[in-house]
């Protein structure tokens, strides 16, 4: 016998309670193996102090706004690299970042704090949190949407890390065009479109939206897997523009990255693509960040938030174009 729908969000809202202690103790685990296996050196850790409020930074406007936090980390991986932000002699020799490892780092860096903010996400949907109800959808609609993306977002986003056809040069340049067009469109977006009334939500995807949602999967992966950003972006602008309550979207687009970047980490462990010093401090502040975003994106309010995402994007943008460049690769 089927069971009622108080029934089946009972059973989720355990599950969810249940869950968040293990990925805790798996992310605590994880980070204690990073400094176990890895080493990093502690002199160059306490020299790159700075990166630990760029992680906090970072995880705030991705969680807050479904923006990847990528857009956050590649600029400030490109100043170190670029020699706007000075560095001892030794610890600049040992500390050589090139296009790949800015991916790699975001990446191992949104598998942390983005995983803190889709547990904090999903505890306010569905274990008791307090979401206000015109912003909420239902739990089938919330899953199937994240299950439709996902299902074309891995595939592409792995057979793009394989073939990539790009060098590091072609990949950093490319990445400073895609960040300022995401950062205009975002800006135009949210100064024009309307907020739509409660009442005029949509609460459940159309078969026309999973054909989109598969569509933008495919494109939204093979983006994610060069820039370390693109299918959250894509799906909440996407869903937005669709009048899904906007912090459902964000919420989507969050747990929808997480998963992503979960998938196509392992690449860049793989080819020690990484620079541990950089990353064990940019992971606690990524997840003190993912904690309280969704309080400062319940707090500012939508617009604002996509505002502030829009210009920080255009801003970077500007200053990866601009200003000095990591060291490319050959």
């Amino acid at each position: 016998m089927p069971h009622s729908v108080p029934e089946r969000r009972g059973r989720l809202a355990t599950a969810i309670r249940r869950w968040v202690p293990v990925h805790l103790a798996i992310l605590a685990t994880a980070y204690a193996a990073i400094w176990i296996v890895k080493e990093p050196n502690v002199a160059a850790v306490m020299e790159l102090w700075f990166f630990a409020p760029i992680g906090v930074f970072g995880a705030i406007i991705a969680n807050a706004t479904g923006t990847g936090g990528g857009v956050v980390f590649v600029p400030a991986f490109n100043a170190i690299g670029g020699g706007a932000i000075q560095l001892q002699m030794d610890i600049a020799e040992l500390i050589r970042i090139t296009p790949d490892n800015t991916v790699g780092m975001s990446f191992v860096i949104q598998c942390f704090g983005m995983s803190i903010g889709t547990l904090v996400w999903l505890t306010n949907f569905f274990a008791g949190g307090k979401i206000p109800h015109d912003e909420r959808i239902t739990s089938q609609a919330f899953f199937g949407i994240a299950f439709a993306v996902l299902c074309t977002t891995i595939p592409s986003l792995l057979i793009t890390q394989q073939f990539n056809p790009f060098s590091g040069p072609q990949l950093l340049g490319a990445f400073k065009i895609f960040s300022i067009i995401l950062g205009v469109t975002l800006l135009v977006f949210s100064l024009k479109h309307d907020r739509f009334a409660p009442k005029n939500h949509r609460l459940d995807p159309a078969a026309v939206d999973y054909w989109a949602l598969i569509g933008i999967g495919v494109i939204g992966g093979a983006v994610t897997a060069l820039f370390s950003v693109g299918v959250g972006e894509f799906l909440a602008i996407y869903l937005i523009l669709r009048r899904f309550p906007t912090t459902a979207a964000i919420a989507i687009a969050v747990v929808v990255s997480v998963i992503t970047v979960f998938s196509g980490v392992w690449f860049h462990v793989a080819r020690d693509s990484v620079i541990w010093e950089i990353v064990v401090l940019a992971i606690p502040g990524a997840m003190f960040g993912g904690f309280i975003a969704k309080i400062i994106a319940l707090k500012l309010g939508a617009q604002r938030l996509k505002i502030l995402a829009s210009f920080w994007i255009i801003l970077s943008s500007l200053y990866l174009i601009f200003g000095p460049s990591v060291e490319l690769m050959p």
